[in-house]
């Protein structure tokens, strides 16, 4: 099958790839229980790293493996169960055992949206020819509705997307992604002066969340005062504010701006919720900072995975000799223009079917949204 839906003869099965994204400004306002009273603004980007999926005909059972840049393969039953339960309604690998494998150019529970950039390229295969807004809404709802978990459309846009956007989520759930044009030097700042640095900690960003809005609404229901904002609302207003700001420092070229902003987001969003910020992430964005860093934040949802720091010329030698006196290992990424993409040089072998079956899948979502893979939760 190519990108353009054909079933074509050959041994090697389908492939597919999109890229995990980093969020700059806005992560939380694309939250359903903010969104959906609010709506929600966030600047995303895609990065180089990718998650790159392999499905392919097996002898005898169908099976999915999952490894990240760690060679870690732990699973997931409720991915493993979403997959299976995709791959069983297809007109093609319904009728025959399949085996998927999917790779990670991050580490898994990363923060960087890796299950929902998986399920994005997940969706290229099995939807051929659709646009990246199809495929995003495919992959939110997939991870949203039948997954059950709590997340946001923001890493499903992003990735599907590519590239840098402004990402605004209507209270009825729509989707608009405005793609940016950074100015040359804020691009050539995101490709050598934001760095990632692991923490070395996973964790569920769903479960992150969830925890974080009980925390807010226990503490709702004690202030005893109806009508009032809780205090989760009233920072997630906070952090929607940097959006235009940041957005307006990438257009403008004003990286100096750009550690301030992000140090301003971190602060507003660990104070969510218990279990954001860790003692770990604190420690590397505290060595960062006294080694020339101008500002950073840990990115995703919290609880684990990477932080993300801006740092001038001047900065980085001393920047990445800290962290690694800290064993936090750097991740080198770049912007990405590319969204999600289907190799086209892997083919599949012709499934059999009557002449009015087609081979292509129809879709099984809604037009408004919201890992999959059998690996393990990337993100």
């Amino acid at each position: 099958m190519t990108r353009h839906g054909h079933w074509t003869s050959g041994v090697g099965g389908v492939g597919g790839r999109a890229p995990l994204r980093i969020s700059l400004a806005g992560g939380g306002t694309d939250l359903p229980d903010y969104s959906a009273e609010f709506g929600g603004d966030v600047v995303a980007m895609a990065i180089d790293a990718e998650i790159r999926i392999h499905l392919t005909e097996a002898a005898e059972r169908s099976e999915t493996r999952w490894s990240d840049h760690t060679g870690d393969l732990p699973g997931d039953p409720v991915l493993n169960d979403l997959v299976a339960s995709l791959l069983r309604a297809h007109p093609h690998w319904g009728r025959r055992p399949w085996r998927m494998t999917s790779t990670s150019g991050a580490r898994a529970g990363a923060g960087l949206g890796s299950s929902g950039a998986f399920l994005v390229a997940l969706a290229g295969l099995l939807h051929p020819g659709a646009g990246p807004a199809e495929l995003a809404r495919t992959a939110y709802a997939w991870e949203h509705r039948h997954a059950g978990r709590m997340v946001g459309p923001q890493d499903s846009y992003a990735s599907a997307h590519g590239g840098l956007g402004a990402i605004e989520i209507g209270t009825g759930g729509a989707v608009h992604v405005s793609p940016l044009t950074p100015h040359p030097h804020a691009a050539s700042w995101i490709d050598h002066n934001l760095l990632l640095f692991d923490t070395g900690g996973s964790r569920d960003a769903s479960r992150i969340v969830a925890s974080a809005k009980r925390d807010a609404d226990r503490t709702a229901r004690s202030d005893g005062r109806p009508g009032r904002p809780t205090r989760r609302v009233e920072q997630l207003h906070a952090i929607r504010t940097l959006v235009a700001p940041f957005r307006k420092a990438l257009e403008e070229g004003d990286v100096e701006r750009f550690g301030p902003l992000l140090t301003e987001n971190w602060t507003l969003k660990s104070a969510l919720g218990r279990g954001i910020s860790t003692p770990r992430a604190e420690e590397l964005l505290a060595g960062c900072l006294a080694a020339g860093a101008q500002g950073g934040k840990l990115v995703g949802a919290g609880g684990g995975g990477y932080v993300l720091v801006s740092v001038p010329d001047r900065a980085l030698p001393a920047v990445r000799a800290a962290m690694a006196r800290a064993h936090a290992p750097e991740l080198p990424f770049r912007l990405s223009p590319h969204g999600v993409r289907t190799d086209d040089s892997v083919t599949l072998p012709p499934a059999p079917r009557t002449a009015a079956e087609s081979p292509r899948v129809a879709s099984t979502t809604t037009a408004n949204p919201a890992p999959p893979p059998g690996e393990k939760e990337l993100s």
